[in-house]
């Protein structure tokens, strides 16, 4: 059995460096609504940027933990993204969320593989 919350950061350098990320990607996500769709709803990527960021490992974690699938962590969180960008993102067509979705993606998994733990770390507390 996998330990969810191991996935997710449960202490106070942790809860800041997700907050910092759930941010970062919500200004990734605006930039590639003015470039890409130019009308979706600020508050649908708001919501999108925060369920999509805690989600996305709490459902890895629990699938990884019954599946030996390669690539399952980076595969798990972008249908994640997708699946929200369709749920979420309702003023554009199909082609248009995907490539919002796909850039809030690059972006979740730089971000999680480089800046949570260097904030984490940077962080006293």
């Amino acid at each position: 059995m996998v330990d969810v919350l191991s996935f997710v950061p449960m202490t106070l350098g942790g809860i800041v460096a997700t907050l910092v990320n759930v941010l970062i990607i919500f200004l990734a996500l605006v930039i590639a609504d003015k470039v890409i769709a130019h009308n979706v709803n600020v508050k649908r990527l708001l919501i999108m940027a925060l369920i999509a960021f805690f989600l996305a490992p709490i459902i890895g974690s629990l699938i990884a933990g019954y599946v030996a699938i390669p690539y399952i962590g980076l595969i798990l969180p972008l249908i994640v993204w997708i699946i929200l960008g369709e749920l979420l993102i309702k003023e554009a067509d199909m082609k248009t969320k995907l490539k919002v979705v796909v850039v809030a993606f690059v972006v979740y998994t730089f971000l999680s593989l480089y800046l949570t733990p260097a904030i984490i770390s940077l962080l006293p507390f």
